[in-house]
């Protein structure tokens, strides 16, 4: 007796819902980059270059400001960082890369230097990363004086600063205590370009301690942000950012932009030319590649800095920030890391412990190192696979762009200011052109809700400005209001007084300079 198979007849509805679904993911297989079969069968080819990671382009955001010129040029050269003395409501303190530090009055953009690390600084060049990088004043800087500066520091084999020498330099994070009477600069009647010896802080480089410093095996790469949490459990620890060495791909074997080569101190294992976790930013016997967090009023030898390790991962943490608790912020950590070849990322809520991906990935993307040639700016490394949350140790920046869009991302700030209040609890955020030789930087934010097809348009990235600043930019800025600056230059070299810095107003005043 045979036994017959009866099939259930299936109703038309289901029929069609079945077959949309299997359409739906059939062209969402095809659509998607190619490492999207890193998840199914197939593992994507390490040999296989994506040329265009995000084919959709960053769009103009439904949040729009302009930028209006506080202070330029006279002495302003290179300004990468701004932030806030405790207690001084008027005043932004600017680092400017070439050595001094300015005090501006944000009600009048009058400035003056308060403070010179220029005679501590290795000789700069056209196109470097060096120099005066970070400075951050204690929270109770008022009663203490204490202040504390990131420096690209000579060393005894390289007295001239030549790129091509290796090592190259010390990143040196240095304590400096202000006499009590020169704590609160006045610089409304400042001559606006002073430039001498100490500055109204009146502190002399050699009356300075060193409470910590690195080796930098090239001249590039080197992070340079320092800063104070502001939760109360943190505002007594000192934050800083460091890049992976330098060089490129965070590989020993690489030729270098400065003509360094073959370049050195990425570790063992970093010279293979296979996908690898090797390199400074994945290890933890170096503070290259980290964000570090360490007690100021200590001395830690570089042989125990690692000790001080917060997160990990990272190419050039190039700015970084704490989402500011006293105004309201959550007090988290966030910071811009500069990409190799193809992606830029901005990692949010860093996490302690937690390990961003350099150099095994680039953002969301797997990272082949290849060889070691260089091409113009470029290594030739690429991008092969699209890997969101894999390998699982691995924590994937909150949002991204490719370099169709720019060259080299300029961490910025939560935004916790009054003005702007469509604007509050974004990440503030740029580019610093979108080539090496022309200035078309960009201002931007983070809008974490956007789920864009990154075919369409780059997701959760918007220009905050319409359009480019036609500036290289080269930081940011937060007064103690958590009002935000974009610091810039029209030259992209730590020469000639062209620096510029601009504050975000929803609208600019009349008569005043303004970028829109």
């Amino acid at each position: 007796m045979s036994t017959r198979l009866t099939i259930p007849a299936i109703r038309p509805q289901v029929l069609v819902s079945l077959v949309a679904l299997a359409i739906a993911f059939l062209v969402l297989l095809v659509a998607a980059p190619a490492a999207f079969t890193s998840h199914l069968d197939e593992p994507p080819d390490p040999n296989e270059s994506i040329d265009d990671p995000i084919p959709g382009h960053i769009e103009d955001g439904d949040i729009q400001v302009e930028l209006e010129t506080l202070a330029e040029g006279r002495g302003l050269t290179a300004p990468n960082w701004g932030t806030y003395a405790p207690g001084q409501q008027n005043t932004l303190y600017v680092v400017d890369q070439d050595g001094p530090l300015w005090a501006i009055d944000i009600r009048t953009g009058r400035k003056t230097v308060v403070l010179n690390t220029r005679p501590l600084l290795v000789p700069l060049v056209p196109g470097d990363e060096r120099g005066f990088l970070g400075v951050a004043f204690d929270p109770d800087f008022g009663t203490n004086g204490r202040l504390y500066t990131y420096t690209s520091e000579r060393i005894p084999n390289n007295p001239e600063g030549s790129p091509a020498v290796q090592p190259n330099h010390r990143s040196v994070i240095r304590e400096w205590v202000v006499p009590a009477a020169n704590r609160v600069p006045d610089p409304r009647n400042a001559p606006n370009n002073d430039d001498n010896a100490q500055g109204e802080f009146g502190v002399e480089p050699g009356a300075t301690r060193e409470v910590t410093s690195f080796v930098q095996p090239q001249f590039n790469h080197n992070g340079g942000a320092i800063f104070f949490g502001t939760r109360p459990e943190e505002r007594d620890l000192l934050y800083v950012t460091s890049g992976d060495g330098g060089c490129a791909d965070d590989q020993n074997m690489q030729l270098g932009l400065g003509g360094e080569g073959p370049c050195i101190g990425h570790g063992p294992g970093s010279e293979a030319t296979a996908p690898n976790k090797a390199g400074n930013g994945q290890s933890l016997d170096t503070p290259l590649g980290k964000i570090l967090r360490l007690d100021p009023t200590g001395t830690y030898p570089e042989a125990a800095l690692p000790e001080t390790i917060y997160a990990y991962g990272f190419r050039n943490p190039f700015r970084a920030s704490s989402d500011r608790a006293d105004l309201g912020g959550t007090g988290e950590i966030w910071t811009a890391d500069v990409g190799q070849n193809h992606i830029e990322e901005v990692d949010g809520r860093v996490q302690q412990g937690g390990n961003y991906g350099w150099h095994f990935k680039e953002g969301q993307w797997l990272f082949n190192p290849f060889f070691y040639e260089l091409r113009g700016f470029a290594s030739d490394g690429f991008v092969y696979g699209f890997s969101p949350g894999q390998p699982a140790d691995m924590i994937d920046p909150t949002a991204e762009y490719d370099h169709d869009e720019g060259v080299a991302t300029i961490g910025g700030f939560v935004y916790r200011g009054q003005r702007i209040e469509e604007l509050r609890g974004h990440y503030v955020f740029g580019d610093y052109s979108d080539g090496f030789n022309s200035a078309n930087g960009r201002v931007m934010y983070v809008d974490e809700s956007d789920d864009a097809d990154i075919h369409e348009r780059t997701p959760k990235v918007f220009n905050l400005i319409n359009g480019h600043t036609n500036l290289f930019v080269n930081g940011f800025g937060e007064d103690a209001n958590g009002e935000l600056y974009a610091l810039a230059n029209k030259t992209g070299i730590p020469f000639e007084e062209t620096g510029v810095v601009m504050k975000l107003v929803r609208q600019c005043a009349p008569n005043r300079d303004c970028r829109d």
